[in-house]
């Protein structure tokens, strides 16, 4: 009678198969998922802290105290987003790192409107319209690569160089060619304006929390932002006001005139005797 398998025959036996069992997957397992709030708390966290300081107060009444405060605002900012956003996201496709002025002609459209309110132009749909045809016609033309290609770090500095440029010929081109120099360096200025914008939103969107420079660029983009964004804000409604004012007084100032010259037409002391017609 044959002997039975021993134990140690056995174990051995059962080896591989446990080892095929703890073969690791040759796919690598899913990048977790975040939602849209929690990976842009970077991004939309200074838009509130614009809000609650233009709410609760006027910065920047008090020049010295007030400027340094709204700077500042930025650390509790950061403090606060650093609790929502995801410290282990994904690094994005190049199919989905598309710059914002990129993403839709209507954020596009949107910055240029910004471009015109900072130097305190008036909207107008013509020259909108204009500036948004020639940005996309400038883009190839100063080497922006086309969306889901792998983007560079910093479309500002690439911008930089050609408005340098731009700046140099505008100094030494034909004045035969001076409108279209002039039309070309202001589409330049736009070019880089729009890189400008990209760049800062790519920071407050997907920060780099992983090195120390990393997380001082992202609280300094947000100090910049905030000031940036509440004097833009406060800048806009004086204009508004002075304007405002200059019409009220305006129109009081024609209605003291008639009301005066009501009263002199009344009391007989204009005559109109002809005179008027003689040459």
């Amino acid at each position: 009678m044959a002997d039975g398998p021993q134990p140690d025959n056995l174990t051995d036996a059962s080896e591989p198969r446990e080892a095929s069992t703890k073969t690791p997957s040759p796919f690598p397992p899913p990048a977790p998922s975040y939602s849209r709030w929690r990976t842009s708390a970077h991004l939309y966290l200074p838009l509130v802290t614009v809000f609650l300081l233009m709410s609760l107060g006027t910065p920047f009444e008090t020049p010295g105290a007030n400027f340094l405060c709204v700077f500042l605002s930025a650390i509790p900012t950061n403090w606060l987003g650093a609790f929502f956003y995801p410290t282990d996201r994904a690094e994005p496709k190049p199919e989905q790192a598309i710059r914002f002025t990129r993403k839709s002609n209507i954020c596009r459209a949107a910055v240029l409107v910004t471009y015109r309110w900072m130097f305190g132009r008036s909207f107008d749909l013509f020259m909108l319209t204009a500036d948004f045809f020639l940005s996309h016609f400038i883009g190839p033309l100063i080497g922006e690569r086309p969306p889901g290609t792998k983007e560079r770090r910093s479309e500002f500095g690439v911008a930089l160089l050609w408005m340098a440029g731009s700046g140099m010929l505008m100094q030494y081109a034909p004045s035969a060619l001076s409108y279209w120099i002039i039309v070309a360096d202001r589409t330049v200025w736009r070019a880089v304006y729009m890189a400008f914008v990209d760049d800062v939103v790519g920071v407050l969107a997907r920060p780099n929390l992983k090195t120390w420079r990393g997380k001082v660029t992202l609280v300094l983009t947000q100090a910049f932002t905030i000031t940036f964004i509440s004097w833009m804000l406060l800048s806009w409604t004086r204009d508004a006001m002075l304007a405002a004012g200059v019409d009220d007084e305006r129109k009081a100032a024609l209605a003291a005139m008639e009301a005066q010259l009501n009263s002199m037409k009344a009391e007989g002391d204009i005559e109109d005797d002809g005179d008027r017609y003689l040459v």
